[in-house]
C-alpha cells in the first residue's frame, strides 16, 4: 500500500479549505444569493398572479351582480310597459264607454224632440182637419182661428186631464 506523504496530506487539505473558503465567498455566496432572488421574484409572480386571480373573481362578481340588476331592471321595464299598456287599454275603453253613453244619449233627445215634433205635426193636424169637418158639420161661417183656439183648448184639457 502507498502512503501519501504527509506533506502534500496538509497542503491537499489545505488547497482543499482555501477553495473551500473561496467558493464559499465568491461562488456559493452569489449562486444563494441569485437562488434568493429568484425564489422572491417567483414568490412576488404567484403573489400577484393570486392578487389578479382575487380580483378578476371580484370583477366577475361584480359583472354578474351587474348583469342580475340590469335583468332586474329590464323586467320592471317589461312590467311597467304591460301596467302602461293596461292603463292605455283601459282610458280607451272608458273614453269609449263614455262616448258610446253621450251618443246614446244625444240619440234618446234626437228621438224625444222628433217625437214632439211629430206629436205637434199630429196635433196641428188633427186640429186641421177637425176645423174642416166641424165647418162642413156646421156649414155656417166661422174663422178658422176660433175653432183653431177651441179644438186647442179642448186637445190642452184632454191632455192635462191624461
Amino acid at each position: 500500500m502507498f502512503i501519501p506523504e504527509v506533506q502534500v496530506l496538509v497542503w491537499t487539505v489545505v488547497v482543499f479549505f482555501v477553495l473551500l473558503g473561496l467558493l464559499w465567498k465568491f461562488a456559493w455566496g452569489p449562486i444563494l444569493h441569485a437562488l434568493e432572488e429568484r425564489e422572491g421574484r417567483i414568490s412576488k409572480k404567484i403573489s400577484d398572479a393570486e392578487t389578479a386571480l382575487k380580483a378578476a373573481n371580484e370583477k366577475a362578481a361584480e359583472y354578474e351582480k351587474k348583469i342580475a340588476a340590469a335583468k332586474e331592471e329590464a323586467a320592471a321595464i317589461i312590467a311597467e310597459g304591460k301596467r302602461d299598456v293596461e292603463k292605455v287599454r283601459d282610458e280607451i275603453m272608458a273614453a269609449a264607454n263614455a262616448e258610446s253613453a253621450r251618443t246614446l244619449e244625444r240619440a234618446k233627445r234626437e228621438i224625444a224632440l222628433a217625437k214632439d215634433a211629430a206629436l205637434q205635426e199630429l196635433r196641428d193636424r188633427v186640429v186641421d182637419l177637425t176645423a174642416e169637418l166641424a165647418a162642413q158639420v156646421i156649414e155656417r161661417e166661422v174663422k178658422p182661428e176660433d175653432h183653431r183656439r177651441l179644438i186647442e183648448e179642448s186637445i190642452q184639457r184632454v191632455g192635462a186631464s191624461n
